[in-house]
């Protein structure tokens, strides 16, 4: 997209904030290191350590989210903003008239509305 012969690299706006995670993840990461040193019984400590192991992936994937602006212009040049048209095109959904959760109003007319019926 752009000339990068000049060999610098352009600097992003927004960079990942790295010291964030670090600050998050090691008092979880150094927890379930002390969950295997201290002698608990095996249930605790089973139930100890998938806490732990989870809240650190749920803490990872939270920082990955909030830090995806920030890796998708790691890569741009600083005049890719003058070079490249993005397009927005907003979805509305339709409003539905009916729930589609509603029961459907069955009418139940008579068969001897719609036809005559002969004396026998």
């Amino acid at each position: 997209m752009c000339d990068t012969s000049e060999g610098e690299r352009a600097s992003a706006t927004m960079r990942p904030r790295w010291g964030t995670l670090y600050a998050t993840v090691f008092p979880q990461l150094a927890a379930l290191g002390a969950a295997e040193v201290v002698h608990s019984p095996g249930a605790i400590r089973l139930a100890l350590r998938c806490l732990l192991a989870l809240g650190a992936f749920a803490t990872m994937s939270v920082w990955l989210r909030a830090n995806r602006p920030a890796f998708d212009l790691q890569n741009w040049c600083d005049c890719a903003g003058q070079r490249m048209t993005i397009r927005v095109i907003e979805s509305r959904l339709p409003k539905l008239t009916a729930s589609p959760l509603e029961p459907a109003v069955i009418t139940q007319d008579l068969v001897e509305d719609e036809y005559d019926i002969a004396g026998r």
